[in-house]
């Protein structure tokens, strides 16, 4: 299992038990109307993959419905488009990254029989096969991930302190955030990997403009690991463009006190 399928995992398994209790909210705001859109896609999606599997079949996200769902689920166009985060936005944010971050595993173990040939086999030929759309998953997922991170603060200072403070809650904060960490290291890995380069300039751009935020929720030990990390991943990417990016994130980094 990659480390960002991982991350991926723990995110969908834990985003209930970290905001148990906060009112779901309706509203003509484009935020919780594109987020209700990528959830009914996710379904369908689900369902595209499982009958392309059945079938014996290559999964084909360059027409639809494969496309069109996918595009629903992975829209960054239109979360960059949205205002700044507040605390109740959280649960469409929530949503929206638990059916993404589920779809992005739906692809890296597409048609992966665990019983079968070594799961990490599949997974491999499944990110070299489906590259350029795990590419902008990452993206989207790299992008999305701040938004709901400013806005689980804000909605964590809301609360009443003894309802902050309750175990479940304080360890799935924890816990999310760990899952975001494994993330950003799985994005940083996966440009290091030597990918195309539009592939490697999409995710440092997307490490880059998001650095201030998660940078900030990493602890000392793990800013020592993404330095490292960085430095291995520009020897891979071999592109000034990348370079470039993975630069600037290095010197946020390195800046924090």
């Amino acid at each position: 299992m990659t480390k960002m399928e991982s991350a991926m995992r723990q995110i969908v398994a834990l985003l209930v038990l970290v905001f148990l209790g906060f009112p779901s909210q309706a509203s003509a705001q484009d935020g919780p109307r594109l987020s209700l859109a990528a959830v009914q896609a996710s379904k369908d999606f689900k369902a595209y993959l499982d009958k392309t599997a059945n079938d014996k079949n290559q999964l084909d996200l360059s027409s639809p419905p494969g496309s069109t769902l996918f595009a629903a689920i992975f829209d960054t166009k239109a979360v960059e488009a949205l205002p700044p985060p507040t605390g109740p936005d959280l649960p469409w944010l929530s949503e929206w990254l638990g059916v993404a971050a589920s779809s992005y595993v739906g692809i890296i173990n597409f048609s992966a029989d665990p019983r079968g040939e070594p799961l990490q086999k599949a997974v491999q030929e499944n990110v070299a096969r489906y590259e350029d759309n795990l590419s902008v998953a990452m993206d989207f997922l790299l992008r999305l991930m701040p938004r709901m991170a400013i806005a689980a603060d804000a909605f964590m200072e809301s609360l009443p302190e003894k309802d902050r403070n309750l175990p479940a809650r304080q360890q799935g904060m924890a816990q999310v955030r760990n899952g975001y960490m494994q993330t950003v290291t799985g994005a940083i890995t996966f440009i290091g990997g030597s990918p195309k380069a539009d592939n490697s300039r999409l995710l440092a751009k997307a490490l880059r403009d998001t650095v201030d935020v998660w940078s900030k929720r990493a602890n000392a030990e793990e800013r020592t690991q993404f330095l490292s990390q960085l430095a291995q991943a520009r020897t891979g990417a071999k592109d000034s463009t990348v370079d470039d990016h993975l630069i600037a994130v290095s010197t946020a980094i390195a800046a924090i006190q």
